[in-house]
């Protein structure tokens, strides 16, 4: 039978409805009654005109079928006059049915390599059709695929495969398209093709040396870009702006002044959180030089960029100098943190999923429009049983296969709480000291607010983190209010709310809930890598001081960070007042404004001192990290003095480090302040110019505060 369009159009939205659309222009739009004919068999089935509604220059009739429709077989609609139009698949694919008809629970989606035959699966239940298109040398192979349940595509092929490319060609609503695979894990440069590898060629990942966590308020995350951070020649690394740059270890003889790695064991922290490093669209692999992109724009979940390794056009090299890279760091007790966005991909229509099974991964609005809060064009479908398999399957593959020790979801919000949760557990049977958390935003996506991954549903979340902007905004001021100053920038009308943000954001006594179920909750963080950094914020909202006066603001600002309870979050630069010459989302912009500038690091060598020390202090005593409210309210107290200062006392806390009383006194003014101390034992291990866990000198009778400066005091 010919395949035809025909002169109206229908669609399948569910299991036993057809919606038909007549132009007037055809028979004044009074075709009925209509039949379905399978096109394989020939079978009519007698449809019902269940409603019509006259929409002016068309009819739409709402159909009901007297049996079974299956999807991947194709169908017409006659009408009375014998003409026939194709069924379309319509809202079908969004349909709860449809989802649980359709869920696959196997772990063997994509290629599954040996060295006498590779097997590929593909889901695509709506598809007519899946061939693989094997590419070998010159040669070109279109091999059918075997329809099987649950919507899978199957082809075994009895031969070694490694190194070969390969692509599918799907069928679906009479469009015939080529795309890579999703679950591909190996491809050619610029994802144009995926390929086969074989494991056994890969570098091994050493699962023994991951660090372990016993709480997540034990971390410190430190947030840098794999290019940003080498690319500079004054980096001094051999491979700048690759993955294996990150790990060399560079230490100038002269200065002493450590680079690479070194900087990064130097400076104390215990997480590396890398902006995306899976597959990304704006940078060309063969020319990666020539542009540049954070790279939240997914092209491929499960590969490594290729602009970060050595020789994109090679399979192989972006899979083992990535790996290499997670064991070295591994190797020096850094856990590794991977941005994942699993709320987008770049393009819709380049990317595999409607190929696959056209609309069924992403959102749409109540007028059937997709919907858009990401603000990317697409917003991903979490809640669908197949979207959420992808991924959980992602993550797996990133923790089995790379060591990956944390997940930071970019656009949280836009997940499902269902999904987020199924993370959580699947990480927990993995590996414990997995840590998540996201950006928590309330996103404009067509998902009721009781089922987003937002910050306000954080008890629904339990050992989730979000970004506490609440923290940012009041410690630096309004993110979106470039005037507007902050607790650390001279405003003490943040103070109240600077105490509940301090204490973790859980409560300060007893029977008080505030922003989260406990302070692990919290990732507490003045900067990323998103709007102004601190610097160049304060250029705006405190033009009128001096550098030197800033320089003072963000090291207190950086003190309030680390000594927060719940989890400190320092975006690379933060220590040595990184600029990025007033440019609020540096995205797509040059290395010259991105890029670390290595030789003027060290101008600043006295802040990145204190802030070692205030993270050695941190690290020797738990007080600083308590997992679970109910410790924060017995032993923190949060006071004020002066209209300037904020002092943060935790006490009886022996058990937890070498002290049982710590004070610390943020003064928030450009003022002198005189503190009167009740007694005499007290211990100096903080002031404006050095920090650190060793005594500095004793505190008696009264404590004179300089301007802008965090004092702490131990007994």
């Amino acid at each position: 039978m010919l395949i035809t369009q025909g002169r109206y159009s229908s669609y399948l939205d569910e299991y036993n409805k057809i919606t038909i659309l007549v132009p007037k222009s055809y028979y004044n739009g009074e075709i009925a009654p209509f039949k379905l004919i399978n096109m394989m068999t020939s079978e009519a089935y007698e449809l019902k005109v269940e409603e019509k509604f006259d929409f002016g220059n068309e009819l739409k009739y709402s159909l009901s079928i007297q049996g079974f429709v299956t999807v991947g077989t194709e169908y017409q609609v006659m009408d009375c006059y014998k003409n026939t139009s194709y069924l379309f698949l319509g809202y079908i694919a969004r349909t709860e049915e449809f989802d649980k008809r359709f869920y696959y629970n196997g772990d063997d989606l994509g290629p599954s390599y040996s060295k006498n035959m590779t097997r590929f699966k593909l889901w695509a239940p709506t598809a007519t059709q899946v061939q693989l298109i094997l590419y070998e040398n010159d040669v070109t192979h279109f091999r059918r695929m075997k329809r099987l349940s649950k919507g899978i595509w199957e082809l075994t092929i009895y031969q070694d495969l490694e190194g070969c490319r390969y692509r599918y060609e799907i069928v679906n609503n009479l469009v015939r398209q080529e795309t890579i695979d999703p679950y591909a894990i190996a491809s050619t440069v610029n994802a144009e093709y995926s390929v086969v590898v074989d494991p056994l060629k890969c570098v091994k990942v050493k699962h023994e040396l991951r660090p372990k966590l016993n709480k997540p308020t034990d971390a410190i995350i430190y947030e840098l870009s794999i290019r940003d951070f080498t690319i500079h020649p004054s980096s001094r690394v051999k491979n700048r702006g690759k993955f294996l740059g990150i790990t060399e270890e560079i230490i100038d003889e002269k200065t002493g002044y450590h680079y690479g790695l070194s900087y990064l064991k130097e400076l104390g922290v215990t997480h590396i959180q890398l902006l995306p490093i899976f597959d990304f669209a704006g940078v060309d692999e063969n020319f990666p030089e020539q542009s540049y992109n954070w790279g939240y724009n997914p092209v491929q979940y499960n590969v490594p960029e290729g602009s970060y390794a050595l020789n994109p056009k090679d399979p192989y090299s972006r899979i083992n100098e990535l790996r290499t890279m997670v064991n070295i760091l591994h190797e020096h007790g850094f856990g590794v943190i991977m941005d994942v966005v699993y709320n987008h991909v770049y393009e819709r229509r380049t990317f595999p999923f409607d190929a696959m099974v056209p609309t069924y991964f992403y959102r749409y609005d109540y007028q059937g429009m997709p919907s858009d809060g990401t603000g990317c064009g697409n917003d991903l479908a979490t809640e669908r049983l197949m979207v959420r398999k992808y991924i959980l399957d992602s993550v797996k593959f990133w923790v089995e296969e790379y060591g990956i020790d944390g997940f930071r979801f970019d656009l949280m919000g836009i997940i499902d709480v269902d999904t987020m949760n199924e993370i959580r557990q699947l990480c927990e049977e993995l590996y414990p000291s997995i840590l998540l958390y996201g950006e928590g935003w309330d996103m404009n996506t067509p998902l009721p607010q009781a089922q987003k991954a937002a910050k306000f549903n954080a008890f629904k979340l339990p050992r989730i983190g979000h970004f506490n902007d609440a923290f940012r905004d009041n410690i630096k001021g309004h993110t979106f209010n470039h005037q507007d100053r902050g607790l650390a920038l001279g405003n003490f009308g943040y103070a109240n709310a600077g105490k509940q943000l301090l204490a973790g954001s859980s409560g300060l006594i007893e029977g008080e809930t505030y922003m989260f179920y406990d302070p692990s909750q919290s990732i507490n963080y003045v900067e990323c890598h998103d709007n102004h950094t601190l610097w160049d914020r304060m250029k705006l909202s405190n033009s009128d001081e001096n550098d030197e006066t800033r320089e003072k603001r963000q090291i207190l600002a950086a003190a309030m960070v680390i000594f927060a309870q719940g989890i400190p979050f320092i975006h690379c630069g933060q220590e040595f007042f990184r600029s990025k010459n007033g440019i609020e989302n540096s995205y797509n912009v040059s290395d010259e404004i991105n890029a670390i500038h290595w030789d003027e690091v060290y101008e600043h060598e006295k802040s990145i001192n204190l802030i070692k020390g205030y993270i050695k202090i941190r690290k020797a005593h738990g007080a600083f990290r308590f997992s679970n409210a109910i410790l924060v309210k017995k032993h923190l107290r949060i006071f004020q003095h002066h209209h300037s200062v904020i002092e943060y006392t935790l006490k009886n806390v022996k058990d937890y480090g070498c002290w049982d009383e710590i004070h610390i006194f943020f003064n928030t003014q450009n003022r002198e302040v005189n503190i009167p101390i009740v007694t005499n034992d007290f211990i100096l291990i903080a002031d404006e110019h050095q920090s650190g866990t060793e005594g500095i000198k004793s505190i008696e009778g009264e404590l004179k505060m300089a301007p802008l400066s965090t004092i702490i005091l131990v007994k």
